[in-house]
């Protein structure tokens, strides 16, 4: 008897994507097939994204693709789930009337049983199956992976929609984490990025304080992991300890993701962020000028104006982030932004974008000029053409730039090698082998 199969689409963010991974375990264990073939499955799941503008309108494409390959196959069940669904909720279905069941952000592992049953909509707003990791299933075919520590977020940004879609912080315990690692670890992975909605308010809910940086002591027991990199962080709730914990354990990467948002105190303020951020972002880089840093910015935020983005162009000249996702400001409609005064037109919002990202451009090169002829132990990905491409400690996954080594090096992927660099173009590094190390 032909399996029931199951091709499941993830758009946005690496925490979707260990949803689905979750998700794909869980049909697995009740006996589906996971397909990628969309025009040959049974059933499409759509786990869908709705931060900004942008990913809405994707999701709603995607579920508009589905419903074109339903009308050439009555028989294809369509099934969407989270942060869409959880925006429209009960309007869910008169939007779409082809789709044949959708569940919130809260349960998204229900969808399994969704599918054998009848449609509903299950209006949990948070937590959601971020304790079970035991049935995750990885998509990709590297040794790097993520591990989502918590659900949530205890912030009130007034651009953000994340609490009305995910609900107030719900953390795992370290037990749990600790143990998925251990898990991952044995399968062959070797860097564990760690994300949430915002990493450093990890463990208040559960153990009255922040946790985060014993549980990434715990982390860095595991033996086989020779990476674990901080995503996500917020800036008001990182203290001397995580730092601390940061510099002194050698499989902890010396990077933090901290997307500030934005410099001057005037935004910052219309944004419900901290005001402190400069000094923050300055203490990290006197106290720890090794910790490489990461983060995003917003150009056009309402009320933004000529003085407060010159004050952001002037911060990053000074050159404090290795690596900057530059956004413009996208309008939603249930954020409290919304009904701000002194809009940004989109034609400032893009040029401003195009400012931020030329200034940054020249930090870049200047960064990458200081790194030709040091030697960097790296972890080989994937192969395209005859170029292998690879991450250096000071380089995340899929959001930051590559060290390129020819492919007749004959490096193996999955295995840690050192590499000197001896040039670069643009954003990537290119490098030599130095010496294979054991993985």
């Amino acid at each position: 008897m032909k399996k029931n199969r199951v091709s499941i689409i993830t758009l946005g963010c690496s925490k979707n994507t260990v949803e689905s991974e979750t998700v794909a375990g869980l049909f697995i264990k009740n006996g589906f097939e996971i397909t990628d073939n969309l025009k040959e499955t049974d059933n499409i799941i759509i786990h869908t994204c709705s931060f900004i503008q942008d990913a809405q309108e994707e999701s709603h494409n995607q579920i508009n693709y589905a419903g074109e390959l339903k009308e050439k196959n009555p028989d294809l069940k369509i099934f969407v789930s989270g942060c869409l669904s959880q925006l429209l909720q009960d309007k869910m279905m008169d939007k779409y009337p082809f789709i044949d069941g959708y569940v919130g952000t809260g349960n998204y592992y229900g969808i399994v049983d969704l599918i054998k049953k009848k449609r509903f909509f299950a209006n949990t707003s948070c937590a959601g199956g971020v304790q079970n990791f035991k049935t995750r299933v990885l998509s990709g075919t590297s040794s790097s992976t993520y591990i989502k520590i918590s659900e949530g977020c205890t912030h009130r940004c007034s651009y953000c929609i994340i609490p009305k879609l995910r609900g107030n912080l719900v953390s795992r315990t370290i037990k749990s984490v600790t143990d998925e690692a251990k898990a991952l670890a044995a399968a062959g992975i070797r860097e564990l990025n760690i994300i949430a909605q915002e990493t450093t308010s990890y463990g208040l809910d559960i153990y009255g304080e922040l946790s985060l940086a014993k549980l990434l002591r715990k982390l860095s027991e595991i033996k086989d992991l020779k990476w674990i990199r901080l995503l996500y962080a917020y800036p008001s709730t990182i203290n001397k300890e995580l730092l601390d914990t940061i510099y002194e354990n050698e499989n902890i990467c010396n990077y933090i993701d901290i997307p500030i948002q934005h410099i001057s105190k005037n935004v910052l303020k219309n944004m419900k962020r901290p005001l402190n951020t400069r000094k923050i972002i300055e203490y990290i880089k006197t106290k720890y000028p090794e910790i490489i840093l990461r983060t995003s910015l917003i150009t056009g935020f309402p009320g933004e104006t000529g003085h407060d983005f010159n004050e952001m162009v002037s911060f990053v000249k000074e050159n404090y982030f290795e690596h900057i996702g530059i956004f413009g400001y996208s309008d939603q409609e249930l954020a409290p932004s919304y009904k701000m005064k002194n809009k940004i037109s989109r034609e400032v919002i893009e040029k401003r974008k195009e400012i931020l990202a030329e200034e940054q451009f020249k930090n870049i090169l200047k960064n990458n000029s200081l790194k030709i002829g040091k030697t960097f132990e790296i972890l080989p990905e994937y192969v395209y053409g005859n170029k292998i491409f690879a991450r250096a400690y000071f380089q995340a996954p899929e959001i930051d730039t590559a060290v390129i080594i020819n492919k007749k090096e004959n490096i193996r992927l999955g295995n840690f090698t050192k590499v000197t660099i001896k040039g670069y173009k643009n954003y990537d590094l290119y490098a030599e082998r130095a010496t294979q190390l054991l993985s």
